[in-house]
């Protein structure tokens, strides 16, 4: 059993100060507006970026703290794994997944107040391209960098056959992470020509495409289980 004092945190203790720190300023930015927000905010946009959601301004406080919520989650996990000292294993990856995520989650939390303030227009807005180009980016460096996560069991494609046996954990994210950087163009594919194509549309095709990477790689890994975790053809 993996002894959890000798863990080393993957990321830096400056790299959480400094995130931390914009989280800090990105909350203190938001408590500072909001006393000025109407009583009704947007808080749904289409992937086209046209408004088509209402809310009470209540609802932006959550997005408020989301961000220090989530990074408080990825500097815990590591910690809490029972598999914690593989997270230093792959601690390039994990560290820019961390920086990544926390600035995405600022970012979005901002999309509300801005739009109320006018900065982003409600219709025809630039949010759509820049929430599905963010989240296509994010997926296609998680895919050139998944074959060397480690095992663990709160990071990665945690299929029961891949976390019991190490191999068919190599082979399936050796083949999810060539799966993330499909699903990663096809993000920014519908971000950009998602206008064209129609919200209904663009909604399908992101669907599609995250359900079915998703149960793709399910179904890569049971059948590398039942082909004894060997690669499923000859390399």
């Amino acid at each position: 059993m993996t002894n959890k004092t000798t863990v080393q945190d993957p990321v830096s203790k400056r790299t959480w100060i400094i995130l931390l720190a914009i989280c800090l300023v990105s909350i203190a930015g938001h408590l500072f507006i909001y006393p000025t927000l109407p009583e009704t905010i947007p808080t749904h946009w289409d992937i086209n970026g046209n408004a088509n959601d209402w809310g009470p301004k209540s609802t932006q406080l959550i997005l408020t703290f989301l961000p220090l919520l989530m990074m408080a989650i990825m500097y815990l996990t590591p910690k809490m794994d029972p598999r914690g000292a593989n997270f230093g294993r792959f601690g390039n990856l994990y560290r820019g997944f961390s920086i990544a995520m926390t600035l995405f989650m600022v970012m979005a939390s901002w999309v509300a107040e801005l739009t109320v303030i006018g900065v982003i227009p409600q219709e025809n807005s630039p949010v759509g391209i820049l929430i599905t180009g963010a989240l296509g980016v994010i997926f296609i460096a998680l895919g050139n960098y998944m074959p060397r996560i480690k095992q663990n069991y709160t990071f990665g494609c945690k299929t029961p056959w891949a976390i019991h046996n190490e191999q068919n954990w190599n082979l399936t994210h050796r083949f999810c992470g060539k799966t993330f950087m499909v699903m990663g163009v096809a993000m920014i594919f519908t971000g950009v020509f998602g206008q064209a194509l129609g919200s209904d549309l663009t909604g399908g095709i992101l669907m599609a495409v995250i359900l079915g990477g998703c149960a793709l790689t399910y179904v890569y890994s049971y059948l590398v289980f039942r082909h004894g975790n060997r690669p499923l053809r000859a390399e």
